[in-house]
C-alpha cells in the first residue's frame, strides 16, 4: 500500500515538472472500470515504463475530440436529453420574443383538445335519398 502510495506521490511529481495542469473529474463506476481495464492492458508486458490513468485518459480524450464528429455528438445530445431543460429553453425564448413557435403551439392546443375546435367544420352533402319527378302535365303535351 505504501508503495502505490510513493508510485503516485512520483507521477504527481512527473507532471508537475512537465509544467501541465491538471483538473479533476467524476466518473462512472463502469467508466472507472473501462478506465481500470485498458490501464492494466497497456500495462500488461510494458517493460518499457508504466502508465496511469490520468495519463491513459488524457490520451483516450485528446485522440477522441480530433475524431469525434456531428454523429457523436448527436448521440451524446440523445443519450443525455432531458425533457424539463428543453421545455425550460423554449419557454425562456418565447417570453424574450413574444412568440411560442407554430410546432409547439400547435403540440400544446393539441395535448389540450383545442386543435379540433380550430378545424372548420366541413360541410354536409346533400342528401341522396330524394324523389325528383318532373311536375309537367302528361295533358299538355
Amino acid at each position: 500500500m505504501e508503495d502505490q502510495i510513493q508510485l503516485k506521490e512520483i507521477e504527481e511529481k512527473k507532471t508537475e515538472e512537465k509544467g501541465e495542469e491538471l483538473y479533476r473529474i467524476s466518473v462512472s463506476k463502469a467508466a472507472e472500470e473501462a478506465l481500470s481495464s485498458v490501464v492494466d492492458r497497456v500495462n500488461s508486458g510494458f517493460e518499457g515504463g508504466k502508465v496511469n490513468r490520468t495519463q491513459v485518459l488524457n490520451w483516450v480524450l485528446v485522440r477522441y475530440a480530433e475524431s469525434c464528429g456531428d454523429a457523436e455528438i448527436r448521440e451524446i445530445r440523445a443519450e443525455h436529453f432531458d425533457d424539463i431543460a428543453f421545455l425550460e429553453s423554449v419557454l425562456r425564448k418565447a417570453k424574450k420574443s413574444g412568440k411560442v413557435p407554430s410546432d409547439i403551439k400547435a403540440l400544446l392546443q393539441k395535448q389540450l383538445g383545442l386543435d379540433e375546435a380550430a378545424k372548420p367544420r366541413a360541410k354536409r352533402d346533400l342528401k341522396k335519398n330524394v324523389i325528383n319527378d318532373d311536375m309537367t302535365n302528361e295533358g299538355d303535351q
